[in-house]
């Protein structure tokens, strides 16, 4: 055998001999390389409504996904803007939308700092449906607003925050105030010592995903809609016109 030949052949064997070593004692672990780009920290955001997004290709060879995963976790940055980590999270896609509808998509994009208590997408959309038309509708703007406004309340409240607040609480409650202007109230879940938020007519919502830290603020997942209530408005009499002056009824027995 020629000698180049023979170094061409043993290079060749070293190379398929390393391939083998390398294929052979690689780990089956789930290694996403997307978990972490050049941020302090990363939070990988679950998902339960991916599958119900998509409605599989009819021709027999294409695929019955576009995704990976039939529910695929989403990574949310730490020290990007809330606004970023709301459309990058499969399971706040409605909210996302409203948000941009709503035109608070921009106020999350300002340096804040916010707490949000964002709606996932199943429990946004049941009480979408509860509007004619949708809550994304032109003609319901307003409640639109109100809702998603509630959702929002000014200063960073992580989860220790919010329980060193409550054991200071005499009542074990507190309340803030939402960028809707009425008061977003804050209790404890009994059974999960999870924070526990409340509107005014005492319906609560338990958490899903409490206290994603974000560079303009904290981000949470809230597990249902929370309406917001705002007070009754007091009922004006018309003032009675100057110079009149009005007849008294006979009186009855």
């Amino acid at each position: 055998m020629r000698p180049e030949r023979a170094v061409q052949w043993s290079a060749a064997g070293a190379a398929m001999v390393m391939a083998l070593s390398v294929g052979g004692c690689q780990s089956n672990a789930r290694q996403d390389s997307y978990k972490q780009v050049g941020s302090v920290c990363s939070f990988m955001a679950p998902t339960v409504s991916g599958t119900r997004n998509y409605t599989p290709a009819s021709d027999k060879e294409a695929p019955d996904s576009r995704i990976a995963y039939a529910d695929p976790e989403t990574p949310i940055y730490c020290d990007r803007p809330i606004s970023e980590a709301v459309s990058q999270a499969i399971e706040l896609a409605n909210y996302a939308q409203a948000l941009h509808v709503s035109g608070y998509f921009a106020v999350l994009q300002q340096a804040g700092p916010y707490t949000v208590f964002a709606i996932p997408n199943e429990p946004l959309a049941h009480y979408s449906a509860q509007f004619r038309n949708g809550l994304l509708d032109p003609a319901n703007q307003s409640a639109l607003k109100a809702l998603i406004s509630y959702t929002i309340v000014p200063g960073k409240w992580p989860v220790a925050k919010i329980k060193n607040r409550l054991a200071k609480s005499p009542t074990h409650a507190f309340s803030l105030k939402t960028l809707a202007g009425i008061p977003l109230t804050f209790s404890l879940d009994a059974t999960s010592g999870q924070p526990l938020i409340s509107n005014a007519s005492g319906a609560s919502n338990h958490l899903w995903v409490t206290g994603v830290p974000q560079s303009n603020g904290v981000l949470y997942f809230t597990q249902s809609t929370l309406a917001p209530v705002f007070p009754a408005q007091p009922v004006v009499q018309p003032a009675a016109s100057k110079g009149v002056v009005a007849t008294p009824l006979p009186a009855t027995h």
